[in-house]
């Protein structure tokens, strides 16, 4: 390997790692309100209902935001994208732990779902510029894992401010924190200079015309709306889940949460190196067998109610496993694949922002199915939709499987 060749791979290393940690940034800024909510709860007195609605509004915005900003990213670049909304979360953040009435919190919160919804297309653009195609799985599959490790330190860190200096904490620290990252990204990114230029000069993959009308497309949006409904379960609700039913401390109900995107590491690694290693790239398969186990362990989970508390830790790590593997595989493997490298961050923007348009609906409604029903028709409701992403997935299998024996 010559010198420049090193060089350019120390590049786009860094380039790689720079993306991890910035989104992993993000949800800085984004899980503290899961964490921060059995506390705001408590204080401000307002219905689960009113929760569910301001959560369904981060999404709906964010949703329409990532289908925006997949488009801005491709114009303007991944910077100038990136830079901006990280600001505008921090800003956001910063006025919500001060407001004072519901109606000033689910605006400020919706307008952080705009803010949010710069980074998941502008990274994968980024990231699909540095993959070698025939490791797209591998590679994927960890960069996945950004979202995890950001969602892991998120919990713990917003756990451990709210037990020592309040629940209005947690939009404080969270937002130095990013603004600070903001400028880091924006120096650090502009020196990177040789391997972006490289990626210019490689003759880019002709993306699929016409895919986002293809019955494949279509299925992968439907599977991950459905994987949506039980990822937001996971990610808003938990802190909640584990503080009522278990009556944990509040420290502690943030902790058992942060297993969830543990196990979801293991997942999201395995599943992009099992697709390449294995399978021939075929990632269908992978992602069927993956959520029908979800829906057992979801299953098990609303069968488990009174069970200890460590058992039930050990469900949610395995919950987050075979959550988050056919997640990343569908919002960041399957965006390149058919994408292609410059059209990856429409398509993430495009299967992403469909997913959280879905949770506009599934929040409120999550809420309204706990006021009524309490925690058991909430796992239910992820049972359900868990069970309608396996469906949609052997699906897919079916038509790649076709596919396959046609060549």
């Amino acid at each position: 390997m010559s010198v420049a060749e090193g060089k350019l791979g120390k590049e786009r290393a860094r380039m790689f790692l720079l993306a991890y940690l910035t989104y992993g940034a993000y949800y800085l800024a984004r899980l503290n309100l899961s964490v921060a909510l059995p506390s705001m709860a408590l204080e401000l007195e307002y219905s689960k209902v009113v929760w569910g609605v301001m959560g369904g509004s981060f999404s709906a915005v964010y949703g329409i935001g990532q289908i925006v900003n997949g488009r801005l990213a491709e114009h303007l670049g991944a910077k100038k994208v990136i830079t901006a909304g990280l600001l505008l979360s921090a800003f956001s953040n910063i006025l919500f732990g001060f407001a004072k009435t519901a109606e000033a919190m689910v605006i400020l919160w919706t307008v952080n779902g705009y803010a949010q919804s710069t980074g998941w297309p502008s990274v994968v653009k980024i990231v699909s510029e540095l993959m070698d195609r025939s490791s797209i799985g591998k590679a994927g599959g960890i960069f996945g894992t950004c979202f995890l490790v950001g969602s892991t330190f998120s919990l713990l860190f917003s756990g451990c401010i709210v037990s020592r200096f309040g629940w209005r904490a947690a939009f404080t620290f969270p937002s130095i924190l990013i603004t600070l990252h903001a400028f880091l990204f924006y120096i650090c990114e502009g020196r990177w200079k040789t391997a972006s230029k490289k990626a210019e000069r490689d003759p880019p993959d002709e993306p699929i015309k016409g895919s986002i009308f293809t019955i494949e497309v279509i299925f992968i949006v439907a599977a991950y709306v459905s994987l949506q409904f039980v990822r937001s379960g996971f990610g808003f609700w938990a802190p909640a889940y584990i503080f009522e039913v278990h009556r944990t401390t509040l420290e502690y109900a943030s902790y058992g949460a942060a297993i969830i995107p543990l196990g979801g590491l293991t997942g999201a690694i395995f599943s992009g190196w099992i697709s390449d290693r294995f399978f021939a790239h075929r990632r269908t398969t992978v992602i069927f067998a993956m959520t029908m186990f979800l829906s057992f362990i979801l299953l098990a989970l609303h069968l488990s109610v009174n069970v200890e508390f460590a058992a039930k830790v050990i469900l949610l790590f395995f919950g987050g496993l075979a959550l988050y593997g056919p997640h990343v595989m569908l919002s960041t493997i399957l965006p390149i694949d058919y994408g292609g490298r410059y059209g990856a961050a429409n398509m993430a923007g495009l299967i992403d922002g469909m997913g959280y348009l879905g949770t506009t609906i599934a929040d409120p409604l999550v809420g309204l199915v706990i006021d009524s029903m309490g925690w058991n028709g909430a796992t239910i409701f992820w049972t359900a939709s868990s069970i309608c992403a396996t469906s949609l997935s052997y699906a897919l299998w079916r038509i790649e499987r076709k596919k396959v024996q046609l060549l």
